[in-house]
């Protein structure tokens, strides 16, 4: 059985003035993004990680190395950083500010099944669901008995989680969106099945004001 931790980044500037933040842009965290990403690590460092993969972009990266300073099992730790787990693409709407009015934004949110991003340029769905699931598979069948912690973005691991559990794609966003490092935990079974363990879970988290 393979345990995945799978941690959504820490809050960003982009976050905090409601605008895409997808594949191909960053910013930084906030210092509650920083602090959020301390709070997860201190919440999780009891838990000997067997590898652990992150995101390729910076505001992953960053939130992945505050949890992992304070784990009490770092030694020989493999982290990997991985294109795959990139966030969605949007395209020509990188940066822009979220229009919730918007049909392909409600679409995203609400009807992932109907999301066409064509006419901007960006990545669809199916895309990076199948790219962020063959992390998880090579990565199960790498350490089948393992603690594999996953330091993503918010479209990629709600969209990917409810893919694994079998939800249609219709429902591929129910229950997001994910809280800014956020813990979900899923077990990969012995008939490689997965369940839902732990979902969306700050209850860690403190209150924190955006200094």
């Amino acid at each position: 059985m393979t345990t995945f931790y799978f941690v959504r980044h820490g809050k960003t500037e982009l976050n905090l003035s409601l605008r895409f933040q997808g594949g191909d842009i960053d910013s930084p965290l906030l210092p509650i993004g920083v602090e959020q990403a301390i709070q997860a690590g201190r919440y999780l460092c009891d838990v000997s990680f067997d590898f652990a993969a992150v995101s390729t972009q910076k505001r992953a990266m960053d939130t992945a190395n505050y949890l992992l300073k304070e784990n009490n099992f770092l030694n020989g730790l493999t982290v990997t950083y991985l294109d795959d787990l990139r966030e969605i693409k949007f395209g020509e709407r990188e940066g822009a500010e979220i229009d919730r009015t918007d049909e392909q934004t409600h679409n995203l949110r609400q009807r992932p099944d109907l999301y066409d991003p064509t006419a901007f340029g960006g990545e669809t769905i199916d895309s990076l669901v199948t790219r962020a699931r063959g992390v998880v598979e090579y990565l199960s069948s790498e350490y089948p008995e393992g603690k594999i912690l996953i330091v993503a973005h918010g479209v990629l691991l709600i969209t990917l989680i409810n893919a694994l559990i079998g939800k249609p794609k219709a429902d591929w966003r129910k229950g997001g969106p994910l809280a800014n490092t956020s813990i979900s935990i899923i077990e990969k079974k012995q008939d490689a099945s997965y369940q839902l363990k732990v979902f969306n879970d700050i209850s860690y988290q403190t209150n924190n004001e955006e200094a």
